[in-house]
């Protein structure tokens, strides 16, 4: 008699083909968290960056730079976790994901990109990259991933987790360029927005084969009560609030840093004019 009952799905996107291959039963040391921030002053200062530059900067773009500029001053927290010890990571680049919809009814593939060194790039130039990968993400013309992944998804499932081994071992454990490959593809932190489809509340897995220690989620901004202080007065006001949730690697973060990048994470995103205070300049 069989303990359950199930049938083998049918055809599987690139993405949910690679999750097989890369995750076994769950055993990492993800710790989460979420965070509710007002989101006045960013969508007031996304505004005034569309009207200043013409460019249209969104949470995402927003959200990224934040995270970057938090990684550049406490290096503390930009690791990389590598044959037991950790390794402070010389450069900031952050990895977005993106949804990708395919030919195939009701199907969904996801990819991303990196815009490597975002700490040094104001909100501006980093929209701007944003679109251009993405436009060529999604025109299958992707110098960066574009060529990995048609060359994973033409491989048989049993082959997928042999060869993210090698890889994996060959990229990060000696540390080794493979010809043909990007270089450290998926960045050294992510982001992702799941609020673009209305979901508030969520949180997301770290990817093995990328080795993030921090992946952040974006959820939708929704109308709440809020209390605001004004004049040393505490009243409650309806205000657009925006939840992000926190997927840390346990080995990287505990939960001191965790509180200390949350907590400088939430004066960035209500204080936006902090993050660039040239942001019309082009980078």
């Amino acid at each position: 008699m069989r303990n359950f009952k199930a049938r083998p799905a049918g055809d599987l996107s690139t993405f949910r083909r690679l999750a097989l291959a890369a995750w076994d039963d769950p055993r990492d040391p993800s710790i989460h968290g979420t965070l509710e921030v007002d989101a006045t002053a960013a969508l007031a200062h996304l505004e005034a960056l569309h009207a200043r530059t013409g460019e249209r900067a969104t949470l995402t773009h927003l959200v990224g730079r934040a995270l970057a500029v938090v990684l550049a001053e406490r290096p503390e927290l930009h690791m990389l976790a590598r044959r037991g010890r950790l390794h402070a990571r010389e450069q900031v680049d952050v990895f977005f994901q993106v949804a990708l919809t395919e030919a195939r009814a009701g199907a969904c593939d996801l990819s991303g990109l990196v815009i490597r060194a975002a700490d040094r790039k104001s909100l501006a130039a980093i929209a701007r990259e944003f679109g251009e990968r993405l436009t060529q993400i999604r025109r299958d013309r992707d110098p960066q991933l574009g060529a990995l992944r048609r060359r994973l998804a033409a491989l048989p499932p049993a082959l997928l987790r042999p060869l993210q081994v090698a890889l994996d071992v060959v990229q990060y454990r000696l540390n080794l360029r493979v010809p043909g490959l990007p270089r450290d593809a998926f960045g050294s932190a992510a982001v992702s927005n799941l609020g673009m489809f209305g979901v508030r509340w969520a949180h997301a897995p770290l990817f093995p084969p990328a080795h993030w220690p921090i992946l952040l989620l974006i959820g939708a901004v929704k109308p709440r009560p809020w209390v605001v202080e004004v004049d040393g007065v505490a009243r409650v006001e309806v205000r657009p609030v925006l939840p992000l949730h926190a997927t840390l690697d346990h080995r990287v973060l505990d939960g001191v840093q965790a509180a200390r990048l949350s907590t400088r994470m939430e004066e960035l995103l209500t204080r936006p004019e902090l993050l660039d205070p040239g942001d019309d300049a082009p980078v």
